[in-house]
């Protein structure tokens, strides 16, 4: 424990500490600095309370050191607590981290950075991240972002130090970055990188990767140039044969903004750095237009991805939670990536389909998959990176022969799933490239086969076979020979000191002593001041000794074993130097895998669903339709003690826009919410919660459902949902679904209608997107008299003198009345505030009805006035015809007679006069 570990310094080496600490340069609350003390770490100031409430749970191991006004909260810990504490910041709070080191311990004013990580650059700390397949957590890229103020467009560039790939890309954007965000809710990199702007840029930027929970950090803006970016590209890119080597004739140096996005992150990375990196990286363009753009606020509304907030709550919370079912670490990866990318290809859309639809047909296939075939499956790619980069051992090799080793009986079990030939996408998709990569790893598996002693696997020992080397074979017998003396040593010296063999007096070993005899303390007796039996130590479990001769043995063993070890580890190395020709076919295999895993999970989530999933059928973009009969929020219905009500939606021509009214808590945003569920479900292959579904392929999934005051941004609800809402506009095309809920409430109530009106128009008649609009202005529901392709529907309710139920039926027309009343009588608010919120109500109707027929006849009486005024005009203009009058004084009478109309004051001619102008 903290406690237990002392700060040994003296006063004068506190001070000096205290005072270079106080010295450093400021940083953020998300970067914790730590000090090696060799033994153990400290950390200090405002990161010990940090440090002291996320591993102690409590803030009382906080020491303070140094006196009076430059006192320094101190916090010690031990090793496993550092690398535990380590793993939490990096790979969960995604925090920064530095580690100081004082070289040969000395002044305690000379610590030297040694080590720092971020979510995105964890290579210095791999051994600590990494050290069990547990804790592997792949896919920490990378993204580097410039933008271009005057061509107003946006280069970025991901790089993923794992899978050793730079994707590149530019593109147009507006002045939300809407489409910068989609890029990072669609590819999820750890970290963004930028360029310190004083134009702005940074905040603007860094406010965006925020939104999409990602950390972002600041560069100088002189590493954002393509200076020497050729030579460190020419260093780290793996050249095809034929290619020319030389990267400055890839196609991907003309995207200038984005190639200096790409030098600033191979910078930040250090890559050029570890000649590792050399020859291991390929270039890519950064394809964003296969997916469906979805943005940070539609990923919120759909609850797509797990949240701090609901990740306590019992069952499913979010379409992930729903989903994954996986049963591999590949899948898991892949299942998470899918989700954030949509596609926009119905070949590839429905392929994931046909497979989804075999497996969930095939109960014995899907279950012997989901129990034992994939459980069994290690993480390969994993395991491939490690022999990549000549870090595996020999329980890794073995691991993959056995998976390699289990993995024909999946291909032949997937081979007769069906009666007659295999389903043909099953077979180019999953059985072929199995088959094809499966015999790649033979060589493999022959070799693992001789090499590993598979007898001494089972105790745990993974060693190379003795009679694999002649050489090893000869240290094997002497060793073997050795030990059969040990036994003959035992004997001789149980008789000499008349004891028990392996009872009274047993031989024992460990690595670091050899061997050795033990007796417990009550026979420490018979060789106390025995020259014979030199004694090594004395402890609780008894005395440890050797004979003479034991000691020369031991001697000659202890070398012999060190010569074994040694061309062992010879021999391992160049069997891990060999394997690791076949990490690339290990990748490909767990790809595969991966592909099969998630596949197999969206059929175990359709087959043990409550009521039915349905295959959906995916129409072209641009149909112009979209039917869900009995459509169901996915997590929702599995709500314990929830029945859930299923309802229907159709979009077609007559009724892309759809407005939905009816009470608080009724189910609009439920319903609207599901149907956006579904829709995305079905574009990443799953099945989905219904009785039917039609849908197109969409090209945007647009969501603004609920809104906050963000504290932080420095945005008002009403903000945040403009900027949304903006979004959205922006966006919208013919293909899209467009999904809004309770548009205008941050503001006045006519305001808000009449924003929420122009909106609605807007998305009905110029965009003409799938749109669901719920609302509580229940003015929108005349959109429908003016508009043929709006549609009214509503949330039914039923009310019977003081009893009010809630339906949660979608039912077509608009709702005729509203039920807010009812709602806080439901949440029993006092009887005497209800009464007098009916009364109020009652007044207010009045009022405003009283108003609207004011207004009318008001309104009437200006129009009659208007075309008497003009219709005397006219009658005037016209009996100057009987008057003898030259040009000059015609034109100046029917001046005069236009100045009294215009002089009048009528609203209605001043109107229709300003009209015609």
């Amino acid at each position: 424990m903290a406690g237990k570990i002392q700060l040994n310094l003296d006063g004068q080496q506190i001070n000096t500490f205290v005072s270079y600490f106080k010295s450093l340069p400021p940083k953020p609350a998300t970067t914790i600095r730590f000090f090696n003390r060799g033994d153990f770490y400290t950390v200090h100031g405002s990161d010990a309370e940090t440090a002291a409430k996320s591993i102690f749970r409590t803030t009382s191991f906080i020491k303070s050191i140094g006196s009076g006004g430059d006192a320094l909260d101190s916090l010690i810990f031990n090793k496993n607590q550092f690398e535990n504490y380590v793993k939490d910041l990096l790979l969960v709070k995604q925090y920064r981290v530095e580690v100081y080191t004082n070289p040969g311990k000395k002044s305690q004013s000379s610590w030297n950075l040694e080590f720092k990580g971020s979510p995105g650059n964890l290579s210095q700390f791999e051994d600590i991240l990494f050290s069990s397949d547990n804790d592997r957590v792949l896919g920490n890229s990378v993204l580097g972002i410039k933008f271009d103020s005057k061509s107003k467009s946006v280069g970025v560039a991901l790089v993923d130090n794992v899978d050793h790939c730079f994707s590149v890309a530019e593109f147009p954007d507006d002045d939300h970055f809407s489409n910068l965000e989609s890029v990072i809710i669609q590819f999820g990199p750890k970290e963004c990188v930028g360029a310190s702007e004083s134009s702005g840029d940074s905040d603007r930027l860094k406010k965006i990767a925020e939104r999409c929970g990602v950390m972002f950090s600041v560069r100088k803006k002189s590493e954002f140039s393509s200076d020497g970016l050729t030579q460190d590209l020419n260093r780290l890119l793996k050249f095809k044969d034929g290619q020319q080597q030389n990267a400055q004739a890839i196609p991907q140096m003309s995207l200038e903004v984005a190639m200096a996005s790409l030098s600033a992150v191979i910078k930040y990375l250090e890559l050029c750095s570890d000649s590792e990196n050399f020859g291991h990286f390929k270039i890519q363009n950064l394809d964003r237009q296969r997916f469906v753009y979805m943005d940070s606020a539609a990923i919120s509304a759909l609850s797509v991805y797990s949240t701090a907030e609901n990740s306590s709550k019992s069952g499913p919370t979010t379409i992930v939670d729903l989903l994954d079912k996986c049963r591999t670490a590949q899948g898991h990866r892949l299942l998470h990536q899918w989700v954030k990318q949509p596609l926009k290809d119905i070949n590839v859309v429905n392929e994931r389909h046909d497979i989804v639809e075999l497996l969930y047909n095939n109960t014995v296939l899907r279950q012997s998959l989901y129990e034992e075939s994939l459980r069994r499956v290690p993480d390969l790619l994993v395991l491939s990176k490690k022999l990549e980069r000549k870090k595996s051992n020999l329980q890794d090799c073995y691991r993959i022969y056995q998976a390699m080793e289990k993995l024909p009986l999946l291909v032949q079990s997937l081979e007769e799933c069906t009666d007659g030939e295999p389903h043909p996408t099953l077979r180019d998709s999953i059985i072929q490239p199995l088959k094809e990569n499966l015999k790649d790893m033979e060589k493999y598996q022959e070799m693992v086969g001789s090499t590993i002693d598979l007898d001494l696997v089972n105790k745990g020992e993974y060693l190379v076979k003795a009679e694999f080397d002649e050489d090893l074979q000869k240290l094997r017998e002497k060793l073997d020979e050795l030990e059969e003396a040990f036994e003959r040593e035992l004997n001789r010296a149980a008789r000499d000191l008349s004891l028990d063999p392996k009872k009274t007096l047993k031989l024992e070993s460990n690595p670091q002593l050899g061997y050795f005899f033990r007796v417990t303390l009550k026979e420490e007796k018979t060789i106390r001041n025995n020259k014979n039996y030199p004694q090594i130590d004395t402890n609780k479990a008894g005395v440890r000794f050797r004979s003479t001769k034991l000691l020369d043995m031991n001697e000659e063993y202890l070398a012999i074993m060190e010569q074994y070890s040694e061309h062992q580890q010879s021999i391992v190395n160049e069997v891990i130097s060999i394997a690791a020709g076949y990490s690339g076919t290990l990748q490909q295999i767990s790809d595969v895998i991966a592909r099969l895993d998630v596949l197999c999970s969206f059929a175990m989530v359709a087959s043990c669903s409550s009521k039915p999933y349905v295959r959906p059928k995916m129409l072209p973009q641009g149909s112009g339709k979209m039917k869900i009969i009995e459509a169901r929020h996915p997590c929702v219905e599995l709500v314990d003690n929830v029945s859930f009500i299923p309802n229907d939606i159709e979009f077609n021509n007559c009724s892309l826009f759809q407005v939905i009214t009816g009470p608080n808590m009724g189910g609009k945003s439920t319903f609207i919410r599901s149907i956006g569920d579904i829709a995305l479900m079905a574009h990443i292959g799953s099945f989905v919660s219904c009785s039917e579904a039609e849908i197109p392929i969409l090209d945007a999934i647009l969501a603004r459902v609920g809104a906050s005051d963000s504290l932080l941004k420095g945005m008002s609800t009403f903000m945040v949902e403009m900027v949304e809402t903006a979004g959205i506009l922006k966006m919208a095309t013919s293909d899209s679904l467009v999904i809004i809920d309770e548009l205008g409430r941050g503001t006045s109530t006519y305001e808000g209608c009449g924003i929420a009106w122009a909106i609605a128009e807007y998305l009905a008649t110029q965009a003409k997107s799938y749109s669901l609009f719920a609302t509580h202005f229940h003015e929108l529901t005349r959109l429908a008299d003016e508009i043929e392709s709006v549609r009214n529907l509503h949330v039914s309710a039923a009310t019977l003198e003081d009893t009010f139920t809630l339906l949660y039926k979608v039912k077509p027309g608009a709702c005729d009345q509203s039920f807010g009343i009812h709602v806080a009588k439901m949440a029993r608010f006092p009887d005497n505030v209800i009464e007098e919120a009916k009364r109020k109500l009652e007044e207010l109707e009045d009022y405003q009805s009283t108003v609207e027929v004011e207004s009318d006849v008001k309104r009437r009486k200006l129009i009659l006035d208007g075309e008497e005024l003009i219709k005397n005009t006219l009658q005037k203009c016209k009996s100057l015809k009987n008057e003898q009058l030259s040009e000059e004084e015609l034109l100046k009478r029917i001046k005069e007679l236009s100045g009294e109309v215009k002089s009048s004051g009528n609203p209605y001619v001043e109107a229709l006069l300003n009209r015609g102008a």
